[in-house]
């Protein structure tokens, strides 16, 4: 094992443990504050609804609904935010730790390699709860946004594709895939067009466009000339 492998190891296992840490300090921030947010929002539009016909209405009670059953939903999780936040400390206090092994060029291997050991040893005997679902876009924030990541990035040869989670390009894909179909005029779910209507002799198609009047105007194409006998 070269001194340039042990370095990548180093801060291979960092990454592991900052990340850890910021996963469980994401989930102690959304036990800790999405309850309050679900409601004081709650609050508001329910005055709102009170104050106002037009907050009156199925959307709004489903939505009510809705952020009443993620914070039952997030109640036993409530339970746990005392563990998310003793993990996420402990994990930070090891990632200092490497930090410093990192930097520290001048030791020999054997005594690096020992150290990083002992870390990994502390690494895995840190208890941490399972992370709420989604928090994994909220630690990869916290981590690539508000920590100091270049050196592991360099270091580890990070991408951008490293730093976006996967279930986020996913997500974000499929609702941009929806959007567009939605918008566009000439798709299948518009109401505004209707599409083929029958072909042409000569190889068109004919559409079918329907007015605002809601009455159907037929756009036949021109017929190809027949030749002069």
């Amino acid at each position: 094992m070269t001194e340039q492998t042990v370095t990548k190891q180093i801060a291979r296992e960092y990454y592991n443990v900052i990340y850890g840490a910021k996963l469980n300090f994401a989930s102690f921030d959304t036990c800790e504050k999405l309850p309050s947010i679900i409601s004081f929002l709650s609050l508001v539009l329910g005055i709102l609804a009170l104050s106002f016909e037009s907050f009156n209405n199925k959307i709004l009670a489903s939505f009510l609904l809705i952020a009443g059953v993620v914070g039952l939903m997030l109640k036993p999780r409530e339970m746990q935010k005392e563990k998310y936040l003793d993990a996420g400390v402990k994990l930070t206090a090891i990632s200092k730790k490497l930090e410093l092994l990192h930097s520290q060029d001048s030791l020999p291997d054997e005594e690096r390699r020992q150290q990083l050991g002992t870390l990994q040893g502390e690494h895995h005997a840190v208890l941490q709860p399972t992370p709420i679902l989604l928090t994994s876009w909220f630690a990869h924030y916290k981590l690539f946004s508000e920590h100091n990541n270049k050196w592991f990035c360099t270091e580890l040869r990070l991408t951008w594709k490293d730093k976006i989670p996967l279930t986020l390009r996913f997500t974000t894909t499929i609702l941009l895939i929806i959007v567009l179909v939605y918008m566009n005029p000439y798709c299948f779910f518009s109401k505004s067009w209707t599409w083929i209507q029958e072909p042409c002799p000569n190889g068109c198609l004919i559409e079918k466009t329907i007015e605002s009047t809601n009455q159907e105007a037929e756009v036949i194409l021109p017929k190809a000339s027949l030749p002069e006998e």
